[in-house]
């Protein structure tokens, strides 16, 4: 019988929406999954991950984590800022982006993958501004150890905020317009996903128009 080497997986932000639908869907047969985030989780049955409360901030309560890993998976991040809840893009997404490239630099087996964005429209310049920043800092700080991924909105039943957008989307996609926003269900995304884990091509490793 042939045996199967899984890779070691770091999901920051497992805990989230993006992370979990990565969870839900990824090999457990291909994959040992390994999850960062802020709280503590009670994973449901099935579910192999193995799951670490830890401060970003804190390196040392990660670093030994992330350090063998075959790939950290940067799922952090905010849609919107809530000044209410203090969430900002600077703090909520590329400060913890940030934190985690800099623990790269110096293990230096890890590859690193970064879920940015295609385009938006035009209220979402801020969102996107943020994306740029943390690729411009990945690509400068880890060189071909880091990929980005360009979807759109990522939508699913679980989260009805998603699910109508993207399906109103997808309606219309056969505009150009439509098309570049990229709206793709939870499951397709952790498909496209796993394929580039496992070193193949994938249409979300390029970017369909230019964002300034």
């Amino acid at each position: 019988m042939k045996t199967i080497n899984k890779q070691k997986l770091v999901i920051v932000g497992g805990t989230g929406f993006v992370g979990q639908g990565f969870i839900k869907n990824f090999s457990p047969e291909l994959f040992e999954i390994h999850s960062l985030s802020r709280h503590a989780f009670m994973p449901s049955k099935n579910d192999a991950t193995i799951y670490h409360a830890v401060d970003l901030e804190k390196a040392e309560q990660w670093q030994t984590i992330v350090a063998d890993a075959d790939w950290v998976i940067d799922a952090v991040g905010i849609l919107f800022p809530n000044p209410l809840k203090h969430q900002t893009y600077q703090q909520n997404s590329v400060n913890p982006a940030k934190l985690v490239i800099d623990i790269l630099k110096k293990e230096t087996k890890p590859k690193f993958l970064f879920v940015s964005a295609n385009t938006g429209p035009f209220f979402m310049k801020p969102y996107l501004k943020a994306k740029l920043e943390v690729e411009a800092l990945a690509k400068k700080q880890l060189k071909n150890r880091a990929f980005m991924i360009y979807p759109g909105i990522v939508f699913d039943k679980d989260r009805q905020s998603s699910y109508l957008p993207g399906i109103f989307i997808n309606k219309f996609k056969r505009l150009s317009y439509f098309d570049h926003l990229r709206a793709i269900s939870r499951t397709k995304f952790s498909s496209e996903v796993e394929q580039i884990l496992l070193g193949n091509s994938s249409p979300l490793l390029k970017r369909t128009v230019a964002i300034k």
